[in-house]
């Protein structure tokens, strides 16, 4: 894969800097983490490549941190990355600052400690792509429905829910008109639907006829849980076109971690095509 997310880590202490690479790189294994040492490190790898957050002290033995801060808002990749300050005599959260700290998205506290600030930077990520995402999901079930969309709602998904899959099928037709492109991140489908199609035939719909492929609109299908002497239907569900598939009864945990993966995917193929 050419695109690959990154973290860029800044901190003297080598010691420090080990303890949150390790960790952060158990958390988000999808995530390149990069641990630099000193000022002049980190802003060579900020001029070659684009970080998704980046997180330092101000203490470097080199340049000062502020200073560093500036360098790279100034240059090139990561004029707006997130940038989170780990210091033990600011505050954790600022309003109104001076031109320093206007680049910076956040302070941390140190003394939390480093589970603390791993935490705080996953669910940063989390967030972000949850709030940005757009998503069509079909579900004609008035029960299956509501426990879905109180999921996409409490983790501040976007998304238009159609009973109908025909009528899906045209909004994507009109999103693709309108935009040049589909701006759905991901499509979520139950495989019982009305209207004389199934999920599956939505599916090879959304691939053949409308020409959107794996990378262009991600696809969820929901299923039923196989009975005991019963084989989830590999492949019916991956020959359709699906990217990937869950069961009902959905949890919050399980399909938000489904759909952030499919986000990614989508992201992934926009920065590719630039």
């Amino acid at each position: 894969m050419l695109y690959k997310r990154r973290i860029l880590i800044v901190d003297a202490s080598n010691s420090a800097r080990s303890i949150l690479f390790k960790e952060l790189q158990q958390r988000l294994a999808d995530i390149e983490i990069i641990a630099c040492g000193n000022a002049r490190e980190a802003i060579t790898a900020c001029r070659r490549y684009e970080f998704e957050v980046i997180t330092t002290g101000l203490s470097l033995p080199d340049v000062d941190g502020y200073a560093m801060i500036d360098d790279i808002r100034e240059h090139g990749k990561n004029k707006h990355t997130p940038i989170f300050v780990v210091s033990g005599d600011t505050p954790t959260q600022i309003d109104d600052v001076d031109d320093y700290t206007r680049a910076i998205t956040a302070f941390f506290d140190k003394s939390e400690g480093h589970k603390a600030l791993v935490d705080f930077i996953c669910d940063f990520l989390r967030k972000d792509i949850t709030f940005n995402a757009r998503i069509l999901y079909v579900d004609p079930s008035a029960t299956s429905a509501a426990i879905t969309t109180s999921i996409l709602q409490k983790n501040q998904f976007n998304f238009d829910h159609y009973k109908d899959p025909q009528a899906a099928l045209e909004m994507l037709r009109e999103d693709l008109a309108t935009h040049g492109r589909c701006s759905y991140d991901v499509l979520i489908t139950d495989t019982t639907l009305d209207q004389g199609m199934n999920g599956y035939e939505l599916v090879q719909s959304v691939r053949n006829d409308i020409g959107l492929d794996y990378l262009e609109l991600p696809i969820l299908l929901m299923t039923v849980e196989p009975g005991s002497d019963e084989k989830t239907d590999f492949t019916g569900i991956f020959g359709a076109g699906s990217n990937d598939f869950i069961t009902k009864p959905v949890t919050d945990e399980r399909l938000t971690e489904r759909l952030i993966n499919l986000v990614n995917i989508k992201r992934q193929n926009e920065a590719l095509q630039g």
